[in-house]
């Protein structure tokens, strides 16, 4: 004998009426919460225009420029995006050698990164991150999220670019404790 198809319906209005009720009152952040906007591992977002003042020249620490293999002096550029400062870290040969590039984006976040490869997410210190090859696969990047709109990148530059992506990683260590 078969059960009439009511009676399955009306279970199953009961349980969805079970899931769906609402506890009344207002959210409260509970005591020692962060009140203010957070990135995914809890630091505190800073005001997006804490970058306007920063020098992208003097985020590499003069302590750093050696262990990295920089040998020569920082060079800074700008273009209408970003402010950057290079570094050349020269190698044995042309083909080893690569520069690296502290680069401020205040306007454009770590969402608005163009590449034609995959992005790969991860954390350098207390920062959400992106590692990503850069446009032409001339370089490996590494992109740390200062505000949603607005990030610091270290690109290593050179002829084989999946081998840079270990000096860009070292000098972004370097960089991310300069960053807010």
């Amino acid at each position: 004998m078969s059960r009439p198809w009511h009676v399955p319906a009306a279970l199953l209005v009961v349980l969805c009426a079970a899931c769906s009720t609402q506890t009344g009152g207002t959210p409260v952040p509970a005591q020692g919460a962060p009140t203010g906007p957070t990135s995914s591992n809890r630091r505190p977002v800073p005001d997006p225009r804490v970058l306007k003042a920063a020098q992208p020249c003097e985020l590499l620490p003069a302590a750093a420029l050696k262990p990295l293999g920089i040998t020569g002096p920082a060079k800074p550029t700008s273009t209408s995006k970003s402010r950057q400062c290079e570094w050349r870290v020269d190698k044995s040969t042309v083909a080893e050698s690569y520069t690296i590039a502290v680069v401020i984006y205040e306007t454009t976040g770590i969402s608005d990164i163009k590449t034609d490869k995959e992005i790969e997410y991860l954390n350098v210190g207390d920062h959400d991150a992106a590692r990503y090859f850069t446009r032409g696969a001339a370089g490996c990047a590494l992109s740390l999220e200062i505000t949603p709109s607005s990030r610091v990148d270290i690109q290593a530059a050179g002829e084989d670019p999946e081998a840079l992506c270990g000096p860009a990683l070292e000098a972004a260590k370097q960089v991310e404790p300069a960053l807010p």
